[in-house]
């Protein structure tokens, strides 16, 4: 997904147009209304969007601004929601967490908003007891308060505040899973930025996740946001010789580290080479690290065959999903998948407020509680009152990294998805992170049986080793 794994200069160059500029002068916590998408009608609904235009996080803000825009437009062309138009209200957030509390007191102040999405903006934890306070509904998009444990039920967690984008334990689990299960590895190590991670809550879910499946942590490092040479670091992690090693943090450090490994010939080449004497380890890391900017960043150091993880819906390549349809019709643009986040945080108030029958602050709260499953942007999602992240871990998939110029040579051999070939979505990508279909199609079938019935008749993702009667095989030494 684009908004998680732009390299951070890349950020502003990528945010231009009319959508960053509608919202760039709000980091004061200024209140903007979107012109592309907002009813004339005094009796529109508003929803508030609080997200990152300006700084460091700008991509996430402006996936968010062109997802939301094309799901409102969509709505408000074909009747709006319980008869009225949607208005979306902007703030901008920038990259400084300290600028958050004071963009939701805005925000939460302002009259006639039904609830707020808050997509990617820093410093949520900061105006979580004021949440909790408010009882105003909240969608978080692009953060996570699941793995922090700070997500309701969790003991002091706001009631009105929900999740519905994968959280990084569920990433870490279904990796780890892949690693012990599919591919035999008995050891790991964990390389991460450390400014991202002010609580502990990722190196806690990366030895919480790895260590419960069965792989030993051999090593632990951590670098700086643009950290420029990593050896030293990388000479610490080959003295345990673990055969995983995860790197999180953004795309640009993760191909520094991926670099270094190159640099002492121990980069990515199988399975069997990462089981074997020599250092070869297989690299895994989040979605903002393993994908096409990565890739563009590291050149031939990103190896494929590299994994992360994404939930089933994030997957741009498939055509049958509503919101890479509405982001052509009305922007003009191409789904990079993760879009679906914002635009079923939108959803999920309206339908809440529709369930509830009423805008009351927590009547909707109940309502998205009891509202069962929908489908909006792409897969089918919803809530519970003991459960209020979307995702669920059958949601989740493996992702690998791919390259157009065709799959890497081995025994037995494989083929590349459907999205690679002309037409498809990732035909002048390059690279990119696409589906590892085998690690979990069972448990993707469980729940989105007709989905992944798509993918294995019509041949997306990568597919290996797949026998003649259709099923997938572990044979494959690079995946």
């Amino acid at each position: 997904m684009s908004g998680v794994g732009v390299p951070r200069r890349q950020f502003l160059k990528l945010a231009g147009g009319a959508g960053a500029a509608v919202v760039a002068a709000s980091s004061s916590g200024t209140l903007l209304s979107s012109c592309t998408s907002a009813s004339s009608s005094d009796d529109a609904l508003q929803i508030g969007v609080i997200l990152p235009m300006t700084g460091s996080g700008t991509s996430i803000g402006q996936v968010s601004f062109d997802a939301l825009n094309s799901s409102v437009s969509q709505i408000n062309s074909t009747g709006g929601a319980s008869g009225r138009k949607i208005k979306l209200v902007f703030a901008d957030t920038g990259s400084e967490p300290a600028a958050a509390a004071g963009v939701y007191a805005k925000m939460a102040a302002q009259k006639g908003i039904l609830g707020i999405l808050w997509c990617g903006a820093p410093g949520l934890d900061t105006v979580q007891a004021r949440i909790s306070s408010d009882g105003i509904p909240v969608v978080v998009a692009y953060a996570d308060p699941l793995s922090q444990g700070t997500l309701f039920p969790a003991p002091g967690a706001p009631r009105s505040m929900f999740q519905v984008s994968v959280g990084d334990i569920q990433v870490k689990t279904v990796l780890s899973n892949y690693a012990r299960q599919d591919r035999g590895y008995n050891s790991s190590a964990f390389i991460y930025d450390r400014e991202l991670d002010a609580y502990g809550n990722t190196r806690h879910n990366f030895e919480q996740a790895f260590g419960g499946a069965g792989l030993t942590v051999k090593g632990v490092e951590t670098f700086a946001a643009g950290d420029t040479d990593m050896g030293g670091q990388i000479a610490s992690l080959q003295s345990g010789a673990p055969q995983v090693v995860y790197i999180d943090g953004y795309a640009d450090d993760a191909a520094t580290v991926v670099m270094g490994l190159a640099d002492k010939n121990a980069s990515y080449i199988d399975t069997p080479t990462a089981k074997g004497p020599d250092w070869h380890p297989h690299v895994f890391g989040s979605l903002r690290d393993i994908n096409k900017f990565w890739a563009d960043t590291a050149g031939e150091a990103a190896v494929v065959g590299s994994a992360s993880a994404w939930p089933l819906g994030g997957l741009p390549f498939l055509p049958s999903y509503n919101i890479g349809k509405w982001l052509k019709k009305y922007t003009g643009k191409t789904a990079q998948g993760g879009e679906e986040a914002p635009a079923d945080g939108l959803a999920t108030l309206l339908e809440g407020m529709k369930k509830a029958g009423s805008s009351d602050r927590a009547k909707v709260v109940a309502g998205i509680e009891s509202m069962g499953k929908i489908m909006f942007a792409t897969i089918p999602f919803g809530y519970g009152s003991d459960r209020h992240n979307a995702i669920v871990p059958e949601d989740v998939t493996v992702m690998t990294l791919e390259r157009l110029r065709g799959p890497t040579p081995t025994d037995p051999p494989y083929d590349l998805g459907r999205e690679w070939q002309t037409g498809g979505a990732y035909a002048n990508a390059g690279a990119a992170g696409t589906l590892l279909v085998r690690p979990t199609l069972d448990a993707n079938k469980s729940v989105h049986p007709d989905i992944m019935g798509q993918v294995m008749q019509e041949g997306f993702g990568t597919q290996c080793t797949k026998a003649a009667d259709g099923t997938l095989s572990k044979a494959c030494k690079i995946h």
